[in-house]
């Protein structure tokens, strides 16, 4: 173990390290020391440092120093530096990193030669932005601080299984291994399980094993992921268990702060967050929003939170009990194990632990991996792995339909992105696909079009525009797709005359099927209606007053036109904040007629030409108020 140790204070850190020394029986090296004498054996002039050569090469001296007088495979080594630490070779290698505060009024000895570099500013130290396990105050109860941390990390007696699935991933499992051995919560047992690689990767594994006792490497014939990860926790013994993938790397700190948060908990799992890192070097942190630790628990909670992504669904940023999930196999079969595994976890009750804090990189590879190359006929499958999920949830009770109309957009959803992905990219052939995407959009606009409230889908608007893309690109046959006939109540107000009323019937016929015309003078009552019409969803704070006020008194007629009408309508459109989404084909009925109209009428107000019903909740709403003023 190496720990590292920095600040500007001597004081402290001499505190520090003659405690660690008595308490832990730790090796300690003065580094500050070696590199001074060092630099004065060598006659190394620090004034000639000026540029980022003399940077580069100074480093690099700095390094090999370090590692002749150092030996790093002790069991136990405290390295105490001035600042320039985590500019070395050991910010990689230390285990541990103490941060160590200036006591108050204590005087800075600025011993260290290598210190007038970084005063005429040539390099400008890093430590400062390192991300310390601990920052210690010597104003403080710093002892128990470090006890704390040692006997949680160290000394623990609760065993974590980390499995690692493997298949040909050769330059990158190293990396992968490596970050779980750094963990700072040391009491793991790490099962690298190769899946019959075709490359060196098991042989890598076997050298690795001998560098860390904590690792034992399993082989098995190919199997897939998912039999993998099943392997893995049959032969698990810890108490805890995680999957990562041995493509990607974790922070020093996940499975620390994850155990820590489900001991408290007492979740049947912990989720964390993640980044990713995709092929064109954009990172993307995906942390939730929720903050602190959330728990959720109850079955329809806990599908909910699953199906509105709040739950995310990778196997690899969580920590489980293994206790609560040793019955429950990944699928081979199923083309998303992930997808299904959380799924089958919600689905049976499993407490969730959620913490708000990204630990896992997930990589975006160019090669070997589902999510980079081109889609397969078995993407399509998830279609039906949708449908069974909703069926299966659905039959739960109608409180769980919600729940279960998002996990089926989700599924379908995911075919549709990747779809476009590659279509985009210009990997697919001619109408290769095409009848299967068309089945899928389909379906997701049956979905949206049957859905009682389409807020709840995520990213309405982005799967809109790729459906509208597609269209415009003739890959999907607007004729062919399902469309469904909506009841709706139209209402032309008095800004318009007798002669413009009939004018802007004609308009709408073209465009609906209207079953019968209502001419009514409201006389007095027309203030009254209004108010009443606008007090569903008004679309602005204040406007039934306004509207009323505008109506009223710019125009000699109070009559007005209530059409009871049937449209067609085959997709949905972002309307404004207000409305949100609301059914296409309305949208722009609704536009045609006031955009017509706007010019042809005196003092035109806001919606004061034609107002239409956008779903089936305000069409009942507004029939009533009809029937309440209107005798016939």
């Amino acid at each position: 173990m190496v720990i590292g140790i920095v600040g500007n204070t001597e004081k402290g850190k001499r505190e520090i390290q003659e405690y660690l020394i008595e308490k832990y029986n730790v090796k300690y090296y003065d580094v500050d020391k070696i590199l001074n004498m060092a630099f004065k054996e060598e006659d190394l002039n620090l004034n000639m440092v000026v540029n980022a050569y003399d940077i580069c090469k100074l480093k690099e001296k700095i390094n090999q120093i370090i590692l002749e007088k150092i030996n790093i495979q002790e069991n136990n080594i405290i390295v105490l530096d001035y600042q320039f630490l985590f500019d070395t070779v050991f910010g990689d290698i230390c285990d541990v990193s103490f941060r160590v505060n200036n006591p108050v009024n204590e005087t800075i000895n600025l011993q260290l030669d290598l210190f007038k570099v970084y005063q005429k500013g040539v390099i400008e130290s890093n430590y400062q932005n390192y991300d310390f396990n601990l920052t210690l105050d010597l104003n403080e109860n710093w002892k128990e601080k470090i006890d704390n941390y040692f006997n949680y990390n160290f000394f623990y007696n609760k065993k974590v299984s980390v499995v690692v699935p493997i298949y040909n991933t050769l330059n990158y499992l190293s990396k992968c291994v490596d970050s779980i051995c750094k963990q700072t919560y040391r009491n793991l047992e790490i099962l690298l399980v190769d899946d019959g690689s075709t490359d060196d990767s098991l042989k890598l594994c076997n050298y690795l094993s001998k560098k860390d006792s904590r690792i034992k490497v399993i082989h098995q014939n190919n199997r897939g992921l998912a039999e993998a990860r099943n392997t893995g926790k049959e032969k698990a013994t810890g108490e805890y268990i995680c999957f990562i993938d041995s493509d990607d790397y974790i922070e020093k700190t996940m499975i620390e702060t994850l155990l820590k948060a489900i001991e408290k908990t007492g979740a049947d799992v912990c989720e964390g967050s993640f980044y990713i890192h995709f092929k064109n070097g954009e990172i993307r942190d995906v942390s939730s929003e929720q903050k602190g630790i959330k728990y959720i628990e109850n079955k329809l909670n806990l599908i909910n939170a699953y199906s509105d992504a709040t739950i995310l669904i990778p196997a690899w940023d969580k920590i489980y009990r293994l206790s609560s999930i040793k019955k429950i196999d990944f699928d081979k079969n199923c083309f998303k194990e992930d997808t299904d595994y959380i799924y089958k976890l919600c689905m049976s009750g499993k407490t969730f632990a959620l913490v708000n804090k990204p630990f896992y990189h997930y990589i975006k590879r160019t090669k070997g991996s589902i999510t980079a190359d081109k889609i397969s006929p078995r993407l399509f499958s998830l279609r039906n792995w949708g449908w069974d999920a909703y069926k299966e949830v659905l039959s739960n009770g109608t409180e769980y339909t919600d729940a279960a109309e998002k996990i089926l957009y989700n599924s379908l959803v995911h075919i549709l992105r990747y779809f476009m992905r590659d279509y985009k990219n210009n990997v697919l052939e001619k109408d290769e696909y095409k009848k299967e995407i068309h089945i899928v959009v389909s379906e997701l606009l049956e979905l949206l079009l049957k859905a009682n409230n389409v807020s709840k889908f995520r990213k309405l608007e982005e799967v809109l525009s790729i459906i509208n893309e597609l269209l415009d690109n003739n890959i999907l046959d607007k004729g062919m797709l399902p469309e469904i006939n909506v009841p709706c109540v139209g209402i032309l107000w008095n800004s318009l005359n007798n002669e413009m009323m009939n004018e802007a019937i004609e308009m709408i016929r073209k465009y609906a099927s209207i079953e019968n015309v209502t001419f009514v003078d409201l006389e007095d009552k027309y203030r009254e209606f209004i108010n009443d019409i606008y007090k569903y969803e008004p679309e602005f704070y204040g406007i039934p007053v306004l509207k009323a006020g505008i109506l009223i008194n710019r125009y000699d007629s109070n009559t007005i036109a209530i059409l009871n009408m049937v449209i067609k309508v085959s997709n949905y459109i972002y309307y404004n904040k207000s409305k949100g989404f609301i059914l296409k084909e309305i949208s722009e009925l609704k536009e045609l007629i006031r955009r017509y109209f706007k010019p042809k009428i005196i003092d035109y107000a806001y919606d004061n030409i034609f107002h239409l019903t956008v779903n089936e909740e305000e069409n009942n709403y507004t029939k009533e108020v009809c029937k309440k003023y209107i005798k016939s």
